[in-house]
């Protein structure tokens, strides 16, 4: 009898040490394949993650120097008052009379890129000669290194009654956050940045200069109170020509006449391929175009009814 009752006890010990070892394959299996999906989700996640940061740095990267287009300002959008920032964006809207603007960007890559002649200009005169053609009044931004290295070419545009001067500082900077790909100046820099430019429209131009677009659009208000603190007004624009990379001449004519009203000041770029190839081609029909609709072309300082920057003796 105690043989019986201790065989029992055994199979019994023996089904249950199968049936726990079993429970344990089990449950060993079942957490295997929990962490096997936890861990293929998690990378998933992360490559989709990777995915979008990718598309994130390939789209960074595109809007660097290489293919940069200067759209406008995170200030751009008058969820700020223009009026307390003294920042202007167009002028009168109750006559119809437009500023065509043309800036002339050099950043270091740019200026890089001349200098080894891997571009062979920066300076498209064929505008300025179009704009002569038609008798037409534009205001010009020049950066700083863009005079330095267009001395001659600066001192001729001024001498030009058709045309006036502003500063679109010096080394075509980023004033506030990451600004289209902009390198970003220090904010220690940016005092020395606009005086720079200051200077050089004195030397090579002959003007006490009163105008200044911020590279880019961008920047906040204690950069417009460093450009007032020089006497110089801040002109951005209401209409984009979007010319910077685009090589779709009727494009750039279209982003221009399509959105033109009493009062805009139009933003374009007179450098030339590859910065702005098309942008010569465009121009002939934005001015007959505007001119058959009634608009009369001034210079931003008659828009606004500006003192002209005044003349210096160097």
């Amino acid at each position: 009898m105690f043989n019986y009752i201790e065989k029992n006890i055994k199979i019994a010990i023996k089904d249950l040490t199968r049936h726990l070892i079993y429970t344990a394959f089990i449950i060993l299996i079942s957490a295997g394949l929990t962490y096997l999906l936890t861990s293929r989700l998690i990378q998933q996640k992360s490559s989709v993650s990777t995915q979008k940061a990718g598309k994130t740095a390939v789209a960074t990267s595109q809007t660097g120097d290489e293919l940069y287009v200067e759209r406008g300002s995170p200030y751009d959008n008058r969820t700020i008052d223009s009026t307390k920032t003294n920042v202007i964006f167009h002028g009168p809207r109750d006559k119809k009379r437009i500023a065509l603007t043309f800036d002339a960007e050099m950043t270091e890559k740019m200026r890089k890129d001349l200098l080894s002649g891997k571009v062979k200009s920066s300076y498209n005169k064929t505008i300025i000669d179009i704009l002569k053609q038609t008798n037409t009044k534009a205001t010009l931004f020049l950066t700083g290194m863009w005079i330095e290295l267009y001395p001659d070419a600066t001192k001729d545009l001024s001498g030009d009654s058709l045309f006036e001067l502003g500063s679109h500082s010096y080394t075509d900077s980023s004033y506030h956050g990451f600004c289209y790909g902009l390198k970003q100046i220090p904010s220690t820099l940016k005092i020395e940045d606009i005086g720079s430019t200051e200077k050089l429209l004195r030397e090579h131009a002959g003007i006490d200069n009163r105008l200044f677009r911020f590279p880019g659009g961008c920047y906040n208000p204690d950069d417009v109170k460093l450009v007032n603190q020089v006497n110089d007004t801040v002109v951005h624009w209401d209409v984009v020509g979007a010319d910077g990379f685009n090589k779709d001449a009727n494009q750039i004519t279209h982003n221009v006449i399509d959105n033109v009203q009493n009062g805009s000041i139009i933003v374009l770029h007179m450098n030339g391929a590859p910065t702005a190839p098309k942008t010569a081609d465009a121009l002939p029909a934005i001015i007959k175009t505007l001119k058959e609709r009634g608009f009369e072309f001034v210079k931003v300082s008659e828009l606004l009814n500006l003192p002209p920057a005044p003349k210096v003796q160097n």
